[in-house]
């Protein structure tokens, strides 16, 4: 059987197996932000106990509770970041309720309300009857297209077998659901996202999520441009005082703009207003502070990653000094969104091409950056508790001594690289993360040389 005939056929069975799995179960589903699985939650699967305290779900994302029986209808995942269990209320917008979304294969499936008679057994065993005969007018030909000349004049060859997506639209309709491409999904929610805005009472924390997780895909990234939406996302950024709103709106620019020179075109308008909110969350409460700046950093870095003229408008709007700012502070920004700008540095000087080597050097003198950035080195490896933060610190270490970024090493630089070489020796016999941490080790004793060797030349020079 063809590659063509192939599709056909296992589009018919998907959709047949997905349509009948979630109308048995009652499930809807909605994509979320980094989950491991959704599902909708019912008492059979997460109720422990008949007296169990009974989880009470608000629109924003909480964690569920040992022991805690969680009420049906609910948007359930898994958050990778924390590997705790979450719910919320799914947004409550017409059919929305009672919406599925089959994000792998980029179609939403959207049921129509169901009435009390479909509780009953006998209605429900009506429905399934109906999709199957709904379903018959897919193609099942056993022919065998061959896609050429010859089978094109086969007589026998019905050629109305194959239903275009709006037939199959049509098709489906009769058993009240719906197909939309991301693409269309894309579309309502921006729509959905304006109202949201101008009505506070309308939560804009589920539409960003929503739009963020479409937006992962680079088609629809463009997509997402091309009809407006990074110039309202940009003007939100320009324009709000909420930070939380800020601080999302600026984590769905860095997911578009990643590897996408076209969006980040679009986008590059917004670095000041980016960077203007880095300046105001160092007068800010901490943990506000560390909300709007990781994901501030994550958007300015993908712009420059994905297009390293950028670094002109970095230039312009002195982020070298807000750079510096942030690894020097003390108890304002997180240990992470130091580790952030040292990654966006140590990715820059390692894949930087000649022609723009000196628009970064002109970044990394403003403000004495270069400076601030490995004075502060020996404090951040101390500060940093995960592996991973401490790997992406030596990589900045070991890229910036071998572009002689790094001339005024810091005293204290060695006794931190002592300090994290001891930490780890502890850990190396674990079998789970034993040969991880022995790289570290090795790298962090070449580091440890190539210091000592880097000081004495410079000390030498002095003389």
């Amino acid at each position: 059987m063809s590659s063509e005939m192939l599709v056909h056929n296992s589009f018919a069975v998907i959709l047949i197996l997905l349509v009948t799995h979630v109308i048995s179960q009652h499930l809807t589903t909605v994509p979320g932000e980094k989950v491991e699985d959704h599902d909708v939650a019912s008492h059979s699967h997460f109720s422990t106990s008949s007296h169990s305290e009974e989880f009470v779900a608000t629109h924003e994302w909480q964690e569920i509770k040992e022991g805690q029986s969680i009420p049906k209808g609910l948007h359930v995942r898994v958050n990778l970041q924390t590997g705790l269990k979450e719910a919320k209320l799914l947004r409550s917008e017409g059919d929305d309720s009672n919406a599925a979304s089959d994000t792998n294969h980029g179609v939403k499936m959207t049921f129509a309300e169901s009435t009390d008679n479909d509780k009953h057994p006998a209605t429900k065993r009506g429905i399934s009857a109906a999709l199957e005969e709904a379903l018959k007018n897919i193609a099942t030909s056993q022919d065998e297209p061959s896609g050429n000349k010859e089978f094109s004049s086969q007589p026998n060859v019905n050629k109305q077998t194959f239903k275009s997506i709006d037939e199959i639209k049509e098709v489906f309709s009769k058993g009240n659901i719906t197909l939309s491409s991301e693409m269309e999904i894309l579309s309502n929610l921006l729509k959905e996202l304006t109202i949201s805005v101008d009505d506070l009472n309308k939560p804009f924390q589920p539409i960003l999520d929503d739009i963020e997780f479409y937006l992962h895909n680079l088609d629809n990234a463009v997509y997402f441009t091309d009809i407006g939406g990074v110039d309202v996302i940009s003007n939100l950024v320009n324009t709000s005082s909420d930070i939380s709103l800020v601080a999302k709106c600026a984590l769905v620019l860095g997911v578009a703009c990643q590897s996408n020179v076209y969006v980040t075109k679009a986008a590059r308008k917004v670095i000041p207003a980016l960077l203007r909110h880095l300046q105001l969350a160092a007068n800010d409460e901490v943990h506000r502070a560390h909300q709007v700046t990781e994901h501030t950093l994550f958007a300015i870095s993908s712009m420059v990653r994905t297009d390293h003229r950028t670094i002109s408008d970095l230039i312009s709007h002195g982020a070298g000094a807000i750079f510096s700012n942030i690894v020097t502070s003390h108890g304002i920004f997180s240990i992470k969104s130091k580790v952030k700008v040292y990654t966006l540095f140590s990715d820059l000087l390692s894949n930087i091409s000649d022609e723009d080597n000196e628009l970064l050097s002109v970044l990394l003198r403003q403000s004495d950056l270069t400076t601030g950035l490995c004075h502060s080195l020996s404090t951040s490896l101390v500060q940093a508790s995960k592996v991973s933060d401490v790997e992406k610190l030596l990589n900045f270490l070991q890229v910036s001594l071998a572009y002689n970024k790094c001339n005024g090493l810091p005293f204290d630089l060695e006794y931190a690289l002592i300090s994290v070489q001891q930490k780890y020796t502890e850990d190396i016999n674990d079998p789970a993360i034993g040969d991880y941490l022995k790289e570290i080790i090795e790298k962090v004793s070449v580091l440890q040389s190539v210091v000592r060797q880097t000081r004495s030349l410079h000390n030498t020079d002095e003389l």
